[in-house]
């Protein structure tokens, strides 16, 4: 019985200790959201990409290898990309470990995540070796 239970213990742990980054991050914006009256925000590929080509424009900023500064508004982005949405956000973060890194997304976050307005949402999460800093994007984008 005692073996069962520590089995048990294992398989419910094995997600979260296997999750990736991203999906630390997701999961972070995910439960600050249920704190909410609103509907759970949906994962949407087009905003993933998004906040990953302005999380990547940023890192390449920070090594000086980026031609442009990096995004500040990810709707000209959205659109380009086909979502139909008129709304949206850009929410940053950076930490020297990923707890940090989505703990900045959250408290810059903490008066968007729960704007019933925003819909959808997109992640991303990358390591700048130069500033040995993990760079987190969230894009919340809607009507």
């Amino acid at each position: 019985m005692v073996i069962t239970t520590v089995l048990c213990a294992g398989i419910w742990l094995a997600p979260t200790a296997l999750a990736g980054p991203v999906d630390n991050l997701s999961d972070a914006v995910g439960q600050a959201r249920a704190g909410t009256s609103c509907r759970s925000l949906r994962s949407d590929p087009v905003a993933g990409k998004v906040a990953d080509r302005i999380n990547r424009m940023t890192d390449e900023w920070l090594n000086h290898t980026g031609t442009q500064v990096p995004e500040e508004d990810p709707l000209p982005g959205l659109k380009i990309l086909g979502y139909g949405g008129s709304k949206s956000a850009l929410i940053q973060g950076e930490g020297k470990n990923l707890a940090n890194a989505i703990k900045g997304v959250l408290l810059l976050g903490y008066n968007k995540i729960p704007d019933c307005s925003y819909t959808d949402y997109g992640v991303s999460m990358l390591w700048n070796e130069t500033k040995g800093i993990y760079l987190s994007a969230v894009v919340l984008a809607g009507a």
